[in-house]
């Protein structure tokens, strides 16, 4: 299968094999309509500003650079939403957010590691070979969590938003930071405050 090595929707996607990506993804309507536009609104405004950088270099590291930050603001807004339906917080629903994700270790990828949030998911997995684009991966993921969780909650309609956050790891230093952001989100979020006191996280044994 020929697994091309971008895509784009609202935000770029990269597709590389032999690489660490970190995913997220969150509830349908987690996020306000007005800080979904301002967050677009802030990426495409420096985005634009990026791109007149005649070096490739410069331009392509603070294009990476914003990508961070963009993600910054992002899951700051997540973390701090305590007027959304936070379904996950629901002990039900985020087993099963836990066992998709775990359903495609060792055949998709390797998981490293996650951490259910009440209304998004932050995991990390180690891509060796593509058996099939990546986010044909994390659609089969939603797919069935979203159809299990809202026969949970008895209801119908869009569970997860379409689109999500991924980034491919660059370097060891940043791959350990991305394992601490994750594993210590609920402590961060205000959720906790011991982060092995949140159920709904895991580490790969040996890491």
């Amino acid at each position: 299968m020929i697994i091309k090595p971008f895509y784009r929707r609202n935000l770029p996607h990269f597709q590389s094999e032999y690489s660490y990506y970190f995913v997220t993804y969150r509830l349908y309507n987690s996020l306000s309509k007005k800080v979904v536009e301002d967050l677009k609104n802030y990426y495409l405004r420096n985005k634009n500003s990026i791109l007149k950088i005649n070096d490739p270099g410069i331009r392509s590291e603070k294009l990476y650079e914003l990508h961070k930050r963009y993600f910054g603001k992002f899951d700051y807004y997540l973390d701090t939403n305590k007027e959304c339906i936070n379904y996950l917080s629901l002990p039900e629903i985020a087993r099963i957010c836990a066992g998709s994700m775990k359903f495609w270790d060792n055949i998709d990828y390797e998981l490293i590691c996650y951490s259910i949030m009440p209304n998004h998911v932050h995991m990390l997995v180690y891509v060796e070979r593509f058996l099939k684009p990546f986010h044909k991966t994390m659609q089969s993921i939603k797919r069935f969590s979203s159809r299990e969780s809202n026969k949970i909650i008895n209801r119908q309609g869009i569970f997860w938003h379409e689109e999500n956050y991924d980034h491919i790891v660059r370097n060891p230093k940043e791959l350990n930071n991305i394992i601490k952001y994750i594993m210590n989100n609920p402590v961060k979020a205000g959720l906790v405050d011991n982060a092995d006191d949140w159920k709904w996280r895991y580490l790969k044994e040996g890491w």
